[in-house]
């Protein structure tokens, strides 16, 4: 389960490296900012609808982005719900009250020559 949350982990941050590049490439209305990250390129590879193509790119990119970031957070989910800190505590037999013994405090006896006389100082 963990190997497969890590792949899907390494896709996810390509699919949004993908995206945030596909999105600087689009065209602008406003401003021409786009082909100065190479948006002028896009449509001289892609040919003149290159705006089309981009914005379906976009669209699927945005659309595994969602599932990817749906699926990661449903397998974390089930990671930390199957494993619990009283799941992983080793059990302990039940001793019913009747058999219980009641335990006498011990008193220590020390020795005088091992008492200090003066523990403050």
């Amino acid at each position: 389960m963990e190997l497969l949350y890590t792949i899907l982990s390494v896709i996810l941050v390509i699919d949004a490296i993908l995206l945030i590049i596909v999105i600087l490439m689009q065209k602008t209305k406003g401003a021409e900012v786009g082909a100065v990250f190479g948006a002028g390129a896009a449509a001289a590879v892609l040919g003149a609808g290159a705006s089309t193509v981009l914005t379906k790119i976009t669209y699927w990119l945005g659309g595994i982005f969602m599932a990817l970031v749906l699926a990661l957070s449903l397998i974390h989910h089930h990671m930390i719900k199957s494993s619990t800190v009283i799941s992983d505590l080793p059990e302990q037999p039940v001793v019913p009250s009747s058999q219980q013994q009641t335990q006498q405090p011990v008193d220590i006896q020390i020795p005088e020559d091992k008492k200090e006389e003066n523990p403050a100082k």
